[in-house]
């Protein structure tokens, strides 16, 4: 019997090099800023220090120490290390996730000097990149480079009860988002967003606060707050983030500020009382940790099964190339769409929806004369058309408030609402029937050409509902 040990790595880009650093000595990720303070020192890739709650770190970029080529950086981040009681900041490209790999899958790798500044290496199943781990111990003993103390060392033994050991412990993030203190497991977040950049997006809604690139994909933004069930969205002015991971994708949980990594033995955590404690099943209990006050501690399990998040992590955009196999008749494309259903399964050009937000609480309801509009309500300023959906294309039109969305398209001026049971995902067309193979007549559907995603025998067929080209015609 294999008695293997794992270890957790955060998973970094430096220059063209995937490497890793184990979660034990990864203090922290924070953005770098635009200038380093000097400091009076000289050492290869020593670039100054960054002044970070009350402790000066001095920074350095490795790339530069080792003489690797540095081109077309965009947002460096500094990945802060700790280890024997030292820290020092290193410069990254970017933060590219969390593994765990098994001891015994690593290969020792030194040179006959031993002054290599990596240990091991080991291969990542998910990339097929060979993965250097980075020596901590080595980075920090390089000649001429300055280390500082590192004050949670005291902190984090401070915390531990009687006879614990830190090294037995489970690696902790602590972030603050709003007013609240959270804590959650390193190992459960897929990877931090040291600096995230919120877009608008048609998801944009009650729960989605837009998207932000992850990995050259689209991934939806929801306020951690709000995904914890502490209160309602509000502007946090988040300007971070961890990633997590679900079956369909990921989602962004955008918090205010990442404070710090910790390590906490589970004999720590007390229990929460159920008095005055909203979504008390969301945590594991709460903890008091010297030096940042009381913190919540997430239940991962409770937002990897929430319902909402999981729907919404299946609408990553995923960067999909075409493929073999399609139906005779049509293009290769890889265009994008919002696949949705209207008693059938549809799709339409994502640049088509403006805005996708919920049925809307109260509007003027309007006589059926043909054409689905069932109704007229205001939304930013503008009176939209209410339209169902499956009434217009003559599949049962009863409509839960509840679950449907409305998808908003705008045509010269002129804002029309659909109606529609719930939303897919957002997808990458791999075929697409020629133009010239159906009409665009509102309502015949049948008469709609096919999309294909994914490639046989897998593949599914769609119709395109062309809802601009309908709304127009609709309007004329």
């Amino acid at each position: 019997m294999s008695t293997a040990m794992n270890t957790t790595y955060g998973l970094l880009r430096i220059a063209d090099a995937q490497v890793a650093l184990p979660l034990t000595v990864l203090r922290e990720v924070i953005p770098c800023p635009r200038e380093l303070a000097p400091v009076p020192a000289r050492a290869p890739g020593l670039l100054g220090a960054v002044h970070l709650r009350d402790v000066v770190i001095p920074v350095l970029d490795l790339a530069s120490a080792l003489d690797w080529p540095v081109d077309g950086r965009t947002d460096p981040v500094i990945v802060i290390i700790s280890e024997g009681g030292r820290m020092l900041g290193v410069v990254a490209d970017r933060i590219d996730g969390i593994t765990t790999v098994p001891d015994d899958q690593r290969h020792d790798t030194r040179d006959t000097a031993d002054d290599l500044v990596f240990s091991h290496t080991f291969g990542y199943e998910e990339t097929g990149a060979v993965v250097s781990i980075l020596d901590a111990h080595a980075i920090l003993s390089l000649p001429g480079v300055p280390t500082v103390a590192d004050p949670a060392e005291v902190r984090v033994a401070a915390a531990q009860p009687s006879g614990a050991d830190p090294r037995t412990g489970r690696p902790m993030l602590l972030v603050r988002c709003r007013d609240f203190r959270l804590a959650v497991s390193l190992t459960d977040i897929h990877t931090v967003l040291p600096q995230l950049v919120v877009a608008d997006s048609p998801l944009k809604g009650d729960m989605c606060r837009g998207v932000t690139t992850y990995m050259r994909d689209l991934v939806p933004v929801v306020d951690l707050v709000q995904a914890l069930g502490l209160g309602a969205a509000a502007d946090s002015g988040g300007a971070q983030g961890l990633l997590w991971r679900y079956p369909g994708g990921l989602v962004a949980l955008q918090v205010s500020e990442i404070v710090e990594i910790v390590t906490l033995d589970d004999t720590q955590v007390r229990p929460l009382p159920t008095l005055g404690m909203p979504n008390a099943g969301r945590f594991l209990g709460a903890v008091l940790i010297p030096g940042h006050g009381q913190h919540l501690v997430i239940d991962p399990d409770g937002l990897t099964g929430d319902p909402t998040l999981h729907g919404l992590s299946r609408l990553n955009t995923k960067q999909e190339t075409a493929r073999s196999g399609r139906p005779a008749g049509g293009t290769a494309k890889s265009d994008r769409y919002l696949t949705y259903r209207a008693g059938v399964e549809v799709a339409t050009p994502l640049d088509q929806v403006a805005e996708i937000i919920a049925y809307p609480e109260d509007f003027s309801p309007l006589p059926d004369v043909g054409t689905g509009v069932i109704g007229l309500f205001t939304h930013r300023e503008s009176v939209v058309s209410l339209l169902c959906l499956k009434r217009l294309i003559g599949q049962p039109s009863a409509i839960d408030p509840a679950t449907s969305r409305v998808l908003l398209v705008e045509h010269q001026g002129n804002h029309v609402g659909y109606v529609v049971d719930g939303l897919g995902a957002i997808e990458h067309s791999d075929w697409e029937q020629g133009p010239g193979a159906a009409g665009q007549a509102p309502g015949r559907l049948a008469e709609s050409p096919l999309v294909q995603f994914g490639a046989d025998p897998d593949g599914r067929l769609l119709p395109r509902v062309d809802l601009a080209g309908w709304a127009a015609k609709l309007n004329g």
